[in-house]
C-alpha cells in the first residue's frame, strides 16, 4: 500500500508539473494571460521545495518540457510543412529540442535543492528566482543559445515590465519568480497568517509592483532628429510558392509596384529574404530600384541572400543605395546544423532551402538610411537582447525584418508592420530615437 501510495504521489506531481508548464505558454502572446505565469510557476516552486533534489530536478524538467514543448511547437511547421519532413521526424525533432531546453530548468532546481540551505523562505524568495534567472540566461548562450519562452516577456502589459529598461528581461523574469515564491509561502502559512508575515513577505511585493508601475510612466528615449516617414511593404507571397521559378518575376514586380505606389516616403522596408534569388543574379533589378529611390530621395532596405568570397551564403539586408548587413545569429537546424557531421542525416528527412549558411561578422558597419544610423536584426536575432542592443547607442532606429511564413503565418513582415493577410504597404511617421 505504501509503495502504491508513493507511485500515486509520483504520478500526481509529475502530471501537475508537466501541465503547469504547458499552461504557462498561455501567459505569452498571442494568448496574453499574463497573470497565469504567477500561478503555474508557484505550482512548480511548491513541488521543488517539497521534493528531494533528484525528484525536484525531474519535476522541473517536466515543467520546462511542457513549457518548451508547447512554446516551440511552431518549429513543426517549418520542418514538416515547408521542409517536407515526415510527421514523426518533425514531432521527434520538437520533442528532442524541448527535452534539451528543459535540462536548464532541471539543473536550476537540482542545484538549489542539492547545494543550498533548506530554508523555505530563502528558497522561494531568493534561491529559486536566482537559479531561474541564471539558467535561463545560460539557455540563451550555450551552443549559440535558444532564448525562447523567457518568462519576463509575459509581463509586457503588467507593472513589472517597468524594470526592463533598467535591469533587462531576465531581471523581470526573476521578479516574476519572486512573486510566485511569495504565493507558495502564502499557501503554506494560510492558516497562520499574521500581520508580521504580511508585512515581511507581501509588502515588498506590493512595493515592487508600485515601483514597476511608476517606472512604466517614464519615457526612456527622447527625440533626436527630424521625423521620417517609413513605409513597410508586404507582398504576402506564400512560402510554398516563394522559390518556384515562375513566381520570381511576379514577386519582384509586386514588391516594386507596391513600393512605387507610395508617396512622401523617406525609407522603405521590405521583409527578410524578399528577393527569391542571390544578389549577384538580380543586379539589373537592384540597379533599377536604386534609380527609382534616387529620384524620390529615399532609401530602401530589402532582404536577400548574398554569396561571399568563399561562395558561402549569407542572409542579408541590403540598402540599395549602399551598405549591407549580414545576419549574425543563425537559427539552429533552420539556417545551420550545430554539428556538421549531422548535416547529411538531417537532410535525409528535411529539405529546407538555405539551411546551411554562414553568419556575418560580429562587428559590422551600421546601415545608414534616411540620414539615420540603423540597428538591423533579422528574424531570430530579435529574441536575444544582446543582439538588439549591440549597435546602441550609435544606432538611432531599430528595425527587425522577418519571414514568418515559415511558421504558417502566411506573410512576411517587419517589426513595425500591422500584420494583414493581403499584399499591402503601410506608411508610418517615425520620430527616430
Amino acid at each position: 500500500m505504501n509503495s502504491l501510495s508513493q507511485r500515486f504521489q509520483w504520478l500526481q506531481w509529475s502530471l501537475l508539473s508537466l501541465s503547469a508548464g504547458a499552461l504557462t505558454t498561455l501567459a505569452f502572446a498571442p494568448f496574453d494571460l499574463s497573470w497565469l505565469v504567477f500561478l503555474t510557476l508557484a505550482v512548480a516552486f511548491y513541488f521543488w521545495n517539497k521534493l528531494p533534489a533528484r525528484q525536484a530536478a525531474i519535476s522541473a524538467w517536466l515543467f520546462a518540457l511542457g513549457l518548451q514543448g508547447t512554446g516551440v511547437s511552431w518549429i513543426f511547421y517549418s520542418v514538416h510543412t515547408h521542409g517536407s519532413a515526415p510527421v514523426f521526424f518533425a514531432v521527434l525533432l520538437v520533442f528532442l529540442l524541448s527535452c534539451f531546453l528543459a535540462l536548464f530548468t532541471a539543473l536550476a532546481a537540482y542545484s538549489v535543492n542539492r547545494y543550498l540551505p533548506n530554508k523555505a523562505v530563502l528558497r522561494l524568495m531568493l534561491f529559486y528566482p536566482a537559479g531561474w534567472v541564471l539558467f535561463e540566461w545560460l539557455q540563451g548562450y550555450l551552443f549559440t543559445g535558444f532564448a525562447w519562452m523567457q518568462i519576463g516577456y509575459t509581463q509586457i502589459d503588467l507593472p513589472l515590465s517597468g524594470f526592463a529598461p533598467i535591469f533587462g528581461n531576465h531581471a523581470v523574469g526573476g521578479l516574476v519568480a519572486v512573486c510566485a515564491g511569495v504565493l507558495v509561502l502564502l499557501t503554506r502559512q494560510f492558516k497562520q497568517l499574521n500581520f508580521r508575515f504580511v508585512l515581511s513577505m507581501v509588502l515588498p511585493v506590493i512595493l515592487l509592483w508600485v515601483a514597476g508601475a511608476l517606472l512604466k510612466t517614464v519615457s526612456w528615449t527622447e527625440k533626436a532628429g527630424d521625423t521620417i516617414n517609413v513605409s513597410v511593404i508586404q507582398g504576402n507571397i506564400a512560402q510554398k510558392d516563394k522559390w518556384k521559378p515562375q513566381m520570381k518575376q511576379l514577386t519582384l514586380d509586386r514588391f516594386r509596384d507596391l513600393t512605387l505606389a507610395q508617396q512622401g516616403v523617406d525609407l522603405f522596408v521590405w521583409p527578410e529574404t524578399t528577393v527569391p534569388d542571390y544578389l549577384h543574379r538580380v543586379t539589373p533589378y537592384i540597379r533599377q530600384l536604386s534609380l527609382d529611390m534616387q529620384q524620390r530621395d529615399a532609401d530602401l532596405l530589402l532582404g536577400i541572400f548574398v554569396k561571399n568570397d568563399e561562395n558561402r551564403i549569407l542572409n542579408s539586408t541590403l540598402n540599395i543605395n549602399g551598405g549591407v548587413y549580414h545576419k549574425r545569429h543563425l537559427v539552429p537546424l533552420g539556417e545551420y546544423v550545430p554539428f556538421r557531421f549531422l548535416i547529411e542525416f538531417f537532410n535525409r528527412f528535411v529539405k529546407i532551402p538555405m539551411s546551411d549558411i554562414d553568419s556575418g561578422q560580429d562587428d559590422q558597419v551600421l546601415l545608414i538610411a534616411a540620414g539615420v544610423p540603423l540597428a538591423v536584426t533579422i528574424c531570430f536575432e530579435e529574441a536575444f537582447a544582446r543582439n538588439v542592443i549591440k549597435d546602441l547607442p550609435e544606432a538611432k532606429l531599430l528595425i527587425n525584418m522577418s519571414n514568418d511564413a515559415w511558421f504558417e503565418a502566411n506573410h512576411s513582415e517587419a517589426s513595425i508592420h500591422n500584420i494583414t493577410n493581403s499584399a499591402c504597404a503601410n506608411t508610418y511617421s517615425v520620430n527616430y530615437k
